[in-house]
């Protein structure tokens, strides 16, 4: 019988681990959301599939100690975030999955909230702040830009609509003409969308590089703009980040930690302790759904290739 490894318990509720039962594989649970490369060379012997579901980040060690290994699923969209070594997991034989449209409902929902919460200037008038009277932007009537129009940044675009903001423009590396023409939106090179825009939501993966967005970028932002940021770390200059917020030149909503921003109001920096835009109730459920699935699909498909060959 195939064992399957499964970490933290964010994911993969009783319901997951009986589906996975009632397929004919055995469960294995590391129960800790971020487990050592040592624990994991430990856990991952053995074991046929392996459902990373926590923030642990694979190295050559642990897939080296994977002697059995046929299938890893990521429960979320960055794989490569955690699994930096993926082509030398993928040149080993064993295959990667994960769950693309599991966490797209909320992380848009998480976005639309802090554009609304920092330009409802809900961090000055709130409990927490010291002003009583101000008159707040809102998102009706701003100019919204979206870099990267995925599954996120579309979710995001239709979210937008009830909002009634002046326009929503977006680049892409593609052009999305089905979504432009059911969204209304509009294509901008990249420099004219960050220099036209109130808000802008940033919703690229890794793969858009390191430091996608620097010093040059943050330049040509108009003041006072709003960014808005979820998806990975590294694709903003740090450095060229503080730098633009300590003089109040643009504002920030982050679901990462930024460091050195602890001395920046609420109201201009706004990032989270660790990553929770993904984290409501129907999503964890909906990406366990998947990511079950999807590794019962991939171990199976293992099985049929075997017997053929």
């Amino acid at each position: 019988m195939k064992s399957i490894l499964i970490t933290d318990s964010l994911f993969i509720q009783p319901e997951h681990e009986q589906k996975l039962k009632d397929a004919g594989f055995e469960i294995a649970r590391l129960d800790k959301p971020e487990a050592t490369e040592e624990e994991l060379v430990e856990a991952i012997k053995g074991k046929h599939g392996y459902i990373l579901g926590g923030i642990e980040k694979l190295t050559d060690r642990i897939i080296d100690a994977a002697d059995q290994l046929e299938a890893i699923v990521f429960t979320g969209i960055g794989y490569k975030d955690f699994i930096p070594n993926h082509e030398y997991v993928t040149k080993k034989g064993i295959a990667i999955g994960n769950t693309p449209d599991a966490p797209t409902h909320a992380v848009a929902e998480w976005a639309v909230t802090m554009a609304l919460a920092m330009n409802r200037n809900i961090f000055d008038l709130g409990r927490a702040g010291t002003k009583k009277f101000m008159t707040s932007k809102g998102i009706q009537n701003q100019k919204v830009g979206i870099i990267g129009l995925g599954r996120i940044g579309k979710e995001i675009a239709s979210m937008l609509q009830a909002f009634k903001p002046e326009s929503i423009s977006y680049f892409s590396r593609n052009r999305h003409p089905d979504a432009e023409n059911s969204l209304g939106l509009n294509y901008k090179d990249m420099n004219r969308l960050l220099s036209e825009s109130d808000i802008i939501f940033l919703c690229v993966s890794k793969d858009a590089g390191k430091h996608f967005i620097g010093k040059n970028e943050l330049h040509v932002m108009k003041r006072g703009a709003l960014l808005v940021t979820f998806m990975a770390e590294g694709i903003i200059d740090d450095e060229a980040l503080l730098e633009a917020l300590s003089s109040g030149k643009i504002r920030i909503a982050s679901d990462h930690p930024i460091a050195g921003s602890d001395s920046i109001p609420m109201s201009i920096c706004y990032p989270f302790n660790a990553s929770s835009a993904f984290n409501t109730e129907s999503e964890l459920k909906l990406c366990s759904d998947i990511a079950t699935e999807t590794m019962i699909n991939l171990l199976n498909t293992k099985d049929n290739v075997n017997r053929v060959n």
